[in-house]
């Protein structure tokens, strides 16, 4: 046989070989894929039910804290009282961030999320986050920090510092599960009210120990007391996920005002079994999950559903 190109045979066997190595690389990047998200998803669901079980601001911080390390190369979080900035835990730093305290007079990147409430981020030099906290964590001039507030019942009561390779989205979801987690258990007394249109108890956000003139909570049982806690809990988990997972649909059902349009297969799968697991479970029901679509991703706007948005769930069946 000459020396000269392959034979037609060789090209066919090569030609498989390499779609042999194409599909056997597609399959492993597949499969590595696959448990990189299982795995991340059982991260923030570990993180979750433990910040559910914080008695207290500090244990969900160094909870936040430890769950916030795999989405940043340095976090921190710091407990808010007025203007008044303290460092709770970190990772990614040296010393000890109990010793960092600051004024947001000093810190305009503090101030700033403590007059918006929403996310930001700013440069992380000493004008924006003060000389203590470049000066402690040392960062370099070009260096960008990323800042989410913890709003409890509308006041921020902390914030959660991140810096270097961030993933803002992941690091979002983890503080409003530390808020939604130290808003049931710190918030004092929350007041039950009636729905306006369902003629049903609405709660706003259930109590430890409600006070006397919390009638309408006083009045559930404890298993539906339960029942309603865990309603809330998982509405803001599931609208929380929406956000981190289907961040661009979010983004253009915002844009469009039709987040329904953008969101509707997700939305009917969450309406689906918040009807089966809660609100079939009880006629004091209501739905919790329309409630948080509303003010967390329609930012109480109810135009922005859309209009095939079939609206809130009824305990007689049908919205």
């Amino acid at each position: 046989m000459s020396s000269g190109a392959p034979s037609t045979s060789l090209r066919g066997l090569f030609s498989e070989l390499e779609q042999l190595f194409q599909n056997e690389t597609q399959a492993r990047v597949s499969t590595s894929v696959q448990a990189a998200e299982r795995a991340l998803a059982e991260h923030l669901n570990q993180s979750a039910r433990r910040l559910r079980q914080a008695a207290t601001f500090a244990e969900a911080a160094a909870i936040l804290c430890d769950a916030s390390a795999r989405f940043a190369d340095v976090c921190a979080v710091f407990s808010v009282d007025g203007s008044a900035v303290t460092g709770e835990h970190a990772r990614g730093a040296d010393g000890d961030i109990h010793e960092l305290r600051l004024d947001t007079a000093e810190a305009a990147a503090f101030a700033a999320i403590l007059q918006s409430g929403e996310p930001l981020v700013a440069m992380a030099s000493a004008a924006e986050v003060s000389p203590a906290v470049a000066d402690f964590f040392k960062h370099t001039p070009e260096s960008k920090a990323f800042l989410f507030p913890i709003t409890v019942a509308k006041t921020t009561v902390g914030v959660l510092y991140a810096v270097g390779t961030v993933e803002s989205a992941a690091l979002e979801l983890m503080t409003q599960a530390a808020a939604a987690s130290l808003e049931l258990r710190q918030r004092p007394a929350r007041r039950a009210i009636a729905a306006v249109d369902s003629g049903l108890v609405r709660i706003e956000a259930a109590a430890d120990a409600p006070s006397a003139t919390s009638s309408e909570w006083n009045a559930l049982t404890p298993a539906d007391r339960k029942l309603h806690l865990r309603a809330q809990s998982f509405a803001r988990v599931e609208v929380a996920e929406m956000r981190l997972y289907q961040s661009d649909a979010v983004k253009a059902g915002r844009a469009r005002e039709d987040l329904y349009a953008a969101l509707q297969d997700t939305i009917d799968e969450a309406r689906e079994t918040f009807r089966r697991d809660f609100l079939m479970a009880s006629p004091t029901m209501v739905d919790y999950l329309h409630l948080e679509l509303l003010r967390t991703l329609a930012n109480d706007n109810p135009a922005w559903l859309g209009a095939n948005y079939p609206g809130p769930l009824s305990i007689h069946g049908g919205t």
